[in-house]
């Protein structure tokens, strides 16, 4: 008899704190995420933070919150309240949490963001349950965080010599021509071989970087970068692949932050896909400054390899359009004999035209 007292107070029980859960468990409760930097260069680090609040008497024993989320985003370090579980493409990840009343918890996990793109966090499901371990019931949160992955930069000792020796002659131009305007245009970081009559020293002391004054020249000191998007290569009947694609990206991109850090100015031409950009080809004007520079490295962030216009017809109209005296840095896995004859159209036409191809750096 005793038994059977015993076994209806614990049911007695478990039934009262079941009812409680299922009724008070999702009351007060609220959850947020965030990425610690809106974006980061491909290869690097970031930490996304979940805060979930817990605004009630009642303790919450165990909550689950899972989302699906990009595989390139990569969790290093999992524990036990955390799981991911890791497809292609995609990945779920779990948190597990533990609430005392009126309690806030606070956890960050290290993300490594392996591959360039806009990456958008948005809904998820979360369980919670009793002080047994029964589940209790579901909620779905709204809680969108966003991050940019800029395109992986490479150090300069690993862009092709070519390459560098001709953006070092596209900034070199200015320099030969730097004392002979009298406009000031600003100021900019001293360089090496810059005389000391040109240091404004009044936005030095401000600032505490040695600044030179920025003139105006009689030449531009304009780059032109043009990324091939196409992956098929006709003539040699061979597919570029998507990593060659990435390759490329990585390869315009580190050119466009050495040229525009070094005092440049940098414009870009692409052939494919920008998500929210119709402009076929999509074609921006080469500027100065850090506000340009990240514009471009954000709009490379979209890039895809979807061909909007082929390459030689880009090049047919840039040389139809009569330009020159440009500095055009061709950036593509391969050039078709087509292209390679509009690349000495240009160069005939007066234009500096240095191709940057994948083969050719792959086997030298």
């Amino acid at each position: 008899m005793a038994v059977v007292w015993l076994l209806t107070v614990f049911a007695a029980i478990y039934m009262a704190q079941r009812w409680l859960f299922r009724m008070w468990g999702r009351r007060g409760i609220r959850y947020e995420r965030f990425f610690s930097e809106p974006y980061v260069f491909a290869g690097q680090r970031v930490v996304l933070g979940e805060r979930l609040v817990n605004n009630k008497l009642l303790p919450m024993p165990w909550f689950r919150v899972e989302t699906i989320m990009p595989a390139m985003l990569r969790f290093d370090n999992q524990s036990a309240e955390m799981a991911v579980s890791s497809g292609q493409l995609l990945q779920n990840h779990a948190s597990l949490f533990s609430l005392s009343p009126y309690t806030k918890v606070l956890r960050k996990h290290e993300v490594t963001c392996a591959r360039r793109g806009v990456y958008r966090l948005s809904s998820l499901t979360c369980t919670y349950g009793d002080m047994l371990g029964t589940t209790s019931g579901t909620l779905s949160f709204t809680a969108d965080c966003e991050i940019t992955v800029l395109p992986r930069l490479k150090e300069p000792g690993d862009l092709p010599v070519s390459a560098r020796r001709f953006v070092q002659s596209v900034i070199s131009t200015y320099d030969a021509f730097f004392e002979n305007h009298e406009h000031v245009a600003g100021v900019r970081d001293y360089r090496s071989g810059d005389s000391l009559k040109q240091v404004n020293w009044s936005a030095t002391a401000k600032t505490g970087r040695l600044l030179v004054n920025k003139r105006e020249t009689m030449t531009d000191n304009d780059l032109i970068v043009v990324l091939n998007a196409e992956l098929l290569d006709g003539a040699e009947n061979r597919r570029v692949s998507p990593e060659d694609f990435e390759e490329a990206v990585s390869y315009a991109a580190s050119i466009i932050y050495s040229l525009i850090n070094s005092g440049g100015k940098a414009g870009l031409i692409f052939n494919g896909s920008v998500a929210g950009h119709e402009e076929v080809p999509l074609r921006i004007e080469p500027r100065a400054g850090r506000e340009h520079l990240f514009k471009l490295l954000h709009l490379m962030a979209v890039f895809e390899a979807e061909v909007r216009r082929e390459l030689s017809y880009v090049l047919e109209e840039m040389a139809a359009s009569g330009l020159r005296d440009a500095n055009l840095l061709l950036v593509s896995a391969f050039l078709t004999p087509k292209q390679q004859q509009l690349v000495e159209r240009l160069r005939q036409a007066g234009n500096r035209v240095e191709t940057l191809l994948l083969y050719r750096e792959a086997i030298a």
